[in-house]
């Protein structure tokens, strides 16, 4: 923000000597400073650090946005502000930094629950014309959205025990699946032709990749599954590199994803899934 000049110093140079004063000369010097300038309004976290951030005890000058926070929640609910103890905005924003854990900043009254929706009619509005259209849509939906190419769904992205995202860390933390196992139904691995410990070349639209396989009773035909936060390369202490499992995003495609947040559907990824066969070398004995 500095090095792109969003923000004359000039403008920022009187809520500096105010902050030094005192929390209400501050007050006034920002309200009148954000009503001569509109644009210190829209990047207010950093007004708020480079000039009242200065003024907070060591280690806690990030809070200064906090003081805006506070603000607002006093000028929006006055009463529940003093119900619970502060007199303004300010006493709020002291009360936060002193404290080393939560504090209760509003106490509303019963009666008070339907003014805080904002609505004009404080009514919550259920009737959403584009939600409904889609809910009445499911009775002609499409049941299943695997194909003969594809007839498995594949879960991208379980949860396990030994799963933590993408982080970079030794995979020897794993003290179980060490591989990301494919998880696959009894059933499935019958008529697969998979065996537990083996290897399984799973397709999807997006693409291939090869996974150990473990055969789970937890698993139903037709759904097989793999973790989260495997397929990172790894390079130990003696330069080897490794790249344990398979990363799911390799199987999933943004083509195929929810209509209205873009998520990809990593849970319902049509896939098929195909034994390796065993690689037997022959060894001369000439």
């Amino acid at each position: 923000m500095r090095a792109l000049g969003v923000v004359d110093d000039a403008d920022l140079e009187p809520l500096r000597r105010a902050a030094g004063e005192n929390r209400e000369s501050f007050t006034a010097a920002f309200l009148q400073a954000v009503s001569a300038s509109p644009m210190l309004g829209k990047v207010l976290p950093f007004v708020l650090y480079e000039t009242l951030g200065p003024t907070l005890p060591e280690g806690l000058s990030g809070a200064a946005a906090l003081w805006g926070l506070a603000q607002k929640a006093a000028m929006s609910y006055p009463d529940a502000v003093r119900r619970a103890g502060y007199a303004d905005g300010n006493a709020l924003f002291d009360a936060i930094l002193s404290s080393r854990s939560g504090i209760t900043f509003t106490v509303h009254e019963y009666e008070d629950d339907f003014a805080l929706i904002t609505h004009a009619d404080h009514k919550i509005a259920l009737d959403m014309p584009v939600m409904l259209d889609e809910i009445r849509a499911l009775a002609d939906a499409t049941p299943q959205f695997t194909t003969p190419d594809f007839p498995i769904v594949l879960s991208a992205g379980e949860r396990r025990a030994y799963t933590a995202n993408d982080i970079f860390r030794d995979p020897a933390w794993r003290k179980r699946d060490a591989d990301g196992a494919l998880r696959v139904s009894l059933e499935d691995a019958e008529a697969l032709g998979l065996v537990h410990g083996g290897r399984a070349r799973i397709t999807t639209a997006a693409g291939s990749a090869e996974a150990s396989v473990e055969i789970s009773e937890a698993m139903l035909p037709g759904h097989a599954s793999l973790p989260n936060g495997f397929g990172l390369d790894f390079t130990d202490d003696e330069g080897q590199a490794h790249v344990p499992g398979v990363a799911p995003n390799a199987l999933t495609s943004s083509d195929w994803r929810d209509a209205y947040a873009g998520t990809p559907w990593h849970k319902h990824v049509p896939a098929r899934i195909e034994a390796v066969p065993t690689r037997i070398e022959a060894v001369s004995t000439a």
